[in-house]
C-alpha cells in the first residue's frame, strides 16, 4: 500500500463521465500510478482508496487492464494492480491487496467485530456436547485433541481455552481481507470471510463466517457449488464440486470434494472425503473416504480408508446420541462394514461385516474383525503380515501434499512404534492369561464384545512375539550401527545403548491426532498450560514440535525399558554371549515375517487373481494378458524391495556376529 491524496476535480469529471458516483468523492483517495480511465461504472460508497492500477491481470487466458468495472465499493481499501469487474451487489468493508482479481462476485461483504471463523465451536465425537473444540487459524492436530479428549483435566481445559480466546481476540476485526494475488471469480455471496494469498475461489455458492488460509508455496482451492459456513480452511486444502461445509476445519493438504457433507467435524492434513457423509468427526491426518454410499459419525479416524458403505450408529441411547467410537490409526473398513457405538477398534486393523456387539479390544492391533452368524470374530495378528500394511508404512509419508513453509500438523508415520508395540505385548499378555484359564473343551473366549476362536489363542500369542522382537531388536541393532566412530571395547557398544532424558523407560504412548508421544510429556506439556507459565497457544504449539523432534529419543527410552523385560538385560548391558542368541532371534523373526509376508503376496498373483483376464481367449492368453496388466510376482516392486531386505537381513547377521566375537 502507499500513500493516497484527494481526488483532483479533473479527475472527479472523468469519473463522471465514465459513470461513476460517490456519496462524496472527498471519501476517495488514490495513490501514485492511478489511472482514471480504468475506473467505470462503479459507485462508490463511504471512505474507499485505490492503489496504482497501470498493470494488467491475466484472466482465462487472456491480458485485461487492471481497474474496477460495473461494482459497487463500499468503505475498502484497494491495493496496487487489481481488478474488480461486474460485482452483483456490493463489495463492502474489505481491504484487498495487491494484485487480486474479483470478478463476476455477487457480494463480498464484512460486518462489524467479527472473528472470521476463529472461535466457532465444533462438537466432535458426542454429537450432544461435550467435546467441543474451539477452531483458530493456526490449530494443528494435536490442539484440537487436547481439547476433545483430554476433558477430565477441568483446571488444563480452562487455560488452554484462555489462550485460544487471546488468539482469537486478535483476529476480531470490522474489516475482512483479500490477500495478495488472490482470486475470487464467478461467486456467489462471500460474507465474513477472510481469504489468503494466492488462494482461488471459482464458482462457489456461497461461503460465510470463515477463513480461507493459503500461501504462495500452496494455494488453496474452493470451487464450483461450495456451500461452506463457520469454517476455516488450512494452506494447499481444496474444497471443490458441490461440497456443503457446516462448523468444520480443513487442514493442510486435505482435500473434500463431489458433494461430500461435513458438519461439526475436523479433517486434518492430507485427508480426503469425496460424496461422503461426516458428522461428529475428528478425523486425524490421511483420513480417506471415497465412496456415496458411505457415513463417518461421532468417531475418531486418522490413517484410515473407509470402505463403500461404511457406517456406524449411534442410536442405541435413552439419553441421546451420546455414543462415540475410536477406530485407532491405520483402520479400514470393508463394503458396509459397521460397527454400533460405543467401539474401541484397534490400530491397523480391518473391519469386515456388521458387528451388533459394542467391541472394546484396544490392545489387539494388527487384526482382521470378521462377521460370522452375527457374531463378532477377531483374528488377532493377522495384518503383520498384509502387504497393504507393508504398503501404508511407505506411501503416507510418499502422499504427504503439504507444501506450506510450517506443517502445522505433527506426524510420526511410524507403523511399528511404542504405540503399538506395547498394545501389542500387552495383547500377548491377554491371549496367554486367556489361553490358560480357558477349558479346553470351549471351542471359543468371549472378550471385549468379540469371539476368539481357542486354536487361534497361540497364534495370536506367536505374531504379536514375532513382530515384537522384530521391532525391539531390529530398532537394537539400528542404534549400535549407528554409533559414531569404531568401538574400542564391547563397554563403547553399551555406552552407545543408554537411554537419556526424563521420559526415558516411559511404556505409556498415545498417538494425538498423527503425533506419537510419551505419557509422560503429555503429563509435562499439560502442566505447563495448567501453571500458566505457557503464555500463549503459539508456545504450545511449539512444544508439539518439541516432542516431534524428540520422539526418535523418546522412543529408545521406551525400548530399553521393554527390552528388559523381554530379554533381561538392558541394551546397555547385554554381554557378547546375549548379543549373538539376540541376533539369531532377531533374525528369525525378521525372516518369518518376511516369508508370511510374501507368502500373502503371492495371492495377488494366482490363478484367483487372474479371473476376469483373457477376455474371449484361452489360459495362455489370460496369463499373457495379467503379466501385461499387472505384471509378474517376480518383477513387482514391492515384492522385489522385500526380496532385497530379506538378503539384507541375512548381511546384517553376518556384520552384528563379526561384531560380537572381535569382543568375545
Amino acid at each position: 500500500m502507499q500513500d493516497f491524496r484527494d481526488l483532483s476535480p479533473e479527475e472527479i469529471q472523468t469519473l463522471e463521465n465514465n459513470g461513476c458516483t460517490a456519496e462524496g468523492w472527498q471519501s476517495v483517495q488514490v495513490s501514485t500510478g492511478f489511472d482514471v480511465e480504468r475506473v467505470r461504472d462503479t459507485s462508490f460508497f463511504g471512505a474507499v482508496r485505490i492503489g496504482s492500477n497501470s498493470s494488467q491481470v491475466t484472466t482465462c487466458g487472456l491480458k485485461r487492464p487492471c481497474g474496477i468495472y460495473r461494482a459497487s465499493v463500499a468503505d475498502c481499501t484497494i491495493g496496487d494492480n487489481v481488478f474488480i469487474a461486474n460485482i452483483g451487489s456490493v463489495i463492502r468493508n474489505y481491504v484487498i491487496e495487491d494484485g487480486v482479481i474479483i470478478e463476476d462476485v455477487s457480494s463480498m461483504t464484512t460486518e462489524e467485530d467479527v472473528t472470521f471463523g476463529n472461535g466457532v465451536r465444533i462438537e466432535v465425537l458426542n454429537e450432544t456436547g461435550g467435546r467441543e473444540v474451539t477452531l483458530f487459524n493456526e490449530m494443528n492436530a494435536q490442539v484440537a485433541y487436547a481439547q476433545a479428549f483430554y476433558r477430565h483435566d477441568s483446571d488444563f481445559q480452562k487455560r488452554l481455552q484462555q489462550l485460544i480466546e487471546e488468539y482469537v481476540s486478535h483476529q476480531r476485526a470490522d474489516h475482512g481481507r483479500i490477500a495478495a494475488s488472490a482470486r475470487v471469480q464467478s461467486c456467489g455471496r462471500v460474507r465474513n470471510v477472510n481469504i489468503g494469498p494466492h488462494a482461488v475461489l471459482q464458482g462457489v455458492l456461497r461461503i460465510e463466517n470463515g477463513t480461507v488460509l493459503s500461501c504462495a508455496e500452496h494455494p488453496t482451492f474452493v470451487g464450483a457449488g461450495v456451500v461452506m459456513d463457520h469454517f476455516i480452511l488450512s494452506e494447499g486444502s481444496s474444497v471443490d464440486s458441490g461440497a456443503i461445509l457446516s462448523k468444520a476445519f480443513v487442514g493442510q493438504g486435505a482435500q473434500v470434494g463431489k458433494q461430500c457433507s461435513v458438519e461439526n467435524s475436523l479433517l486434518f492434513a492430507n485427508s480426503e472425503a469425496f460424496h461422503t457423509e461426516i458428522c461428529s468427526v475428528f478425523a486425524g491426518p490421511y483420513t480417506v473416504t471415497h465412496h456415496k454410499s458411505t457415513l463417518l459419525i461421532a468417531s475418531l479416524w486418522s490413517f484410515s480408508n473407509a470402505g463403500s458403505g461404511t457406517n456406524q450408529s449411534n442410536h442405541m441411547y435413552k439419553l441421546g446420541p451420546v455414543h462415540q467410537g475410536v477406530f485407532e490409526r491405520g483402520c479400514k473398513t470393508g463394503s458396509f462394514a459397521y460397527n454400533m457405538m460405543p467401539c474401541h477398534i484397534p490400530a491397523f486393523t480391518a473391519v469386515i461385516g456388521k458387528h451388533m456387539a459394542n467391541i472394546d479390544i484396544p490392545n489387539f492391533p494388527f487384526s482382521y474383525l470378521l462377521e460370522e452368524e452375527g457374531r463378532s470374530y477377531l483374528l488377532m495378528g493377522i495384518n503383520i503380515f498384509s502387504m497393504g500394511t507393508v504398503r501404508d508404512a511407505e506411501k503416507w509419508p510418499a502422499r504427504d501434499r503439504r507444501k506450506a513453509p510450517v506443517k502445522r500438523d505433527q506426524i510420526i508415520f511410524d507403523v511399528f512404534s511404542p504405540f503399538t508395540v506395547e498394545k501389542m505385548r500387552r495383547g500377548r499378555n491377554i491371549l496367554q492369561d486367556l489361553y490358560e484359564k480357558t477349558p479346553r473343551e470351549e471351542k471359543t473366549v468371549h472378550y471385549g464384545g468379540v469371539f476368539i476362536k481357542r486354536l487361534l489363542l497361540r497364534k495370536g500369542i506367536r505374531y504379536y512375539t514375532l513382530a515384537i522382537d522384530c521391532y525391539l531388536l531390529g530398532r537394537y541393532f539400528d542404534r549400535i550401527e549407528k554409533q559414531t566412530g569404531p568401538a574400542r571395547t564391547w563397554a563403547d557398544v553399551q555406552k552407545g545403548c543408554r537411554a537419556d532424558g526424563s521420559h526415558a523407560q516411559a511404556a505409556e504412548w498415545a498417538d494425538m491426532g498423527g503425533l506419537l508421544i510419551s505419557e509422560g510429556r503429555i503429563r509435562d506439556l499439560m502442566e505447563s498450560v495448567r501453571s500458566g507459565s505457557m503464555h500463549s497457544i503459539s508456545e504450545l504449539m511449539g512444544l508439539f514440535e518439541g516432542a516431534h523432534r524428540a520422539y526418535g529419543e523418546d522412543e529408545w527410552g521406551y525400548i530399553c525399558g521393554a527390552f528388559e523385560q523381554e530379554y533381561g538385560a538392558r541394551p546397555s548391558g547385554v554381554e557378547p554371549e546375549l548379543f549373538r542368541e539376540l541376533v539369531e532371534r532377531w533374525a528369525s523373526a525378521a525372516n518369518t515375517i518376511s516369508v508370511l509376508v510374501l507368502e500373502n503376496t503371492k495371492s495377488e498373483f494366482s490363478s484367483f487373481a487372474q479371473i476376469s483376464y483373457g477376455m474371449d481367449w484361452g489360459a495362455e492368453e489370460r496369463s499373457d494378458d495379467f503379466q501385461a496388466v499387472r505384471g509378474t510376482y517376480e518383477g513387482n516392486p514391492v515384492v522385489r524391495k522385500l526380496v532385497r531386505e530379506k538378503q539384507r537381513v541375512e548381511s546384517r547377521v553376518g556384520n552384528l556376529n563379526k561384531l560380537a566375537e572381535k569382543f568375545s
